[in-house]
């Protein structure tokens, strides 16, 4: 692992929070998880390299937490890390350049991270879950900016006058935990409601699912439909998006709501709103994550396709340890997981 490379940018001034927040990652993904997903998607080095895979996968991971920081500094701050963490037994005296990070992260690709999603998204059971004996599941979607590069101008543009083009990510959480379930993502032009219904198709029976207007296409009801799981959704002005599904409006305060679930009884209209209300956004989870100024939005540093799918799924990754984190510590306090705003560990 310890290459010799030039170096073309200053180390950063490293404080005690880097440092911290650097070993809260190592913590999160064991070396056993890493190696397990590196050989599994056929990524596995087959002779010595000075920035090997699991070097460069902990790097992509990094690299999200670190968002203010550039390529090289990210480095040095992974390789003080690691450093530390060996006690010093190993150390690296310079720092790769980023013409050579970069290299390494397409030898990389996506799919070890993608595979390192999936190892850690698995059904919690924590409180609020549940809804009349079904399992709640929030669907959300969000298009994030990715670099004006020509690689990535495959991948579209939101409006013919738009700076940059974007790509379409959208996830499952449970609505109690917040904790990721699944999640895809598609080139600009992909509608929502398309990828959403990715999602749908691996759902079944006792299943609520609360989604935004944008995502109910007449389609996607249907699918979700004949899987037998039950919908809950806001509604948009005009007619009902179809009327293949049966579909109980729900006046509340803020708007209608739409739902399969038809008796009220078994589903008061109060009950519904609050489930609504309560339900898991991806934009606001993001942005606790990365400390985004409000207004913001995230924009996405890779420079090709494959190397912004790598960047997303560890973004995915990263939300999912420090949500799991943030419900350990809840559950030590005997409290629900509701995920307060995270201290300035991390920026």
């Amino acid at each position: 692992m310890a290459g010799a490379q030039r170096t073309t940018a200053a180390a950063p001034a490293e404080r005690l929070a880097d440092r911290v927040a650097m070993g809260v990652l190592l913590s999160l993904f064991p070396v056993p998880l890493l190696d397990e997903v590196i050989a599994a998607s056929g990524r596995a080095d087959r002779r010595r390299r000075s920035l090997p895979a699991r070097l460069v996968l902990y790097y992509v991971l990094a690299l999200c937490l670190f968002a203010d920081r550039n390529y090289e500094q990210v480095m040095r701050l992974l390789l003080n890390g690691l450093s530390w963490r060996s006690h010093w037994m190993r150390s690296w005296e310079k720092t790769p350049s980023a013409s050579a990070i970069s290299r390494a992260r397409t030898r990389l690709g996506a799919d070890p991270l993608r595979l390192l999603f999936e190892r850690t998204t698995f059904p919690s059971g924590g409180p609020g879950t549940l809804f009349g004996g079904r399992r709640v599941l929030s669907l959300d979607g969000i298009a994030l900016d990715v670099a004006g590069s020509w690689e990535n101008s495959a991948l579209g543009y939101p409006a013919p006058a738009a700076r940059f083009p974007q790509v379409r990510v959208v996830a499952l959480a449970e609505a109690g935990t917040h904790a990721l379930v699944d999640a895809t993502l598609g080139a600009s032009a992909v509608a929502e409601s398309v990828l959403a219904g990715r999602l749908v198709r691996g759902l079944g029976p006792g299943t609520l699912l609360v989604m935004p207007p944008s995502a109910g296409s007449s389609a996607l009801l249907r699918l979700a439909g004949s899987r037998g799981v039950d919908l809950l959704l806001g509604a948009t002005a005009g007619d009902p998006p179809t009327r293949d599904v049966p579909l109980r409006s729900v006046p509340t305060a803020h708007g209608v709501l739409l739902t399969t679930l038809t008796d009220p009884d078994l589903a008061p209209a109060e009950a519904l709103a609050a489930c609504y209300a309560r339900r898991w956004r991806i934009e606001p989870a993001l942005a606790w994550l990365r400390a985004v100024p409000q207004g913001h939005g995230i924009t996405l540093r890779s420079r090709d396709p494959e190397t912004v799918a790598q960047e997303i799924w560890a973004l995915l990754c990263l939300y999912q340890a420090m949500n799991a984190l943030t419900c350990q510590a809840a559950e030590r306090h005997r409290c629900a997981c509701r995920r307060p705003p995270l201290p300035d560990l991390f920026h």
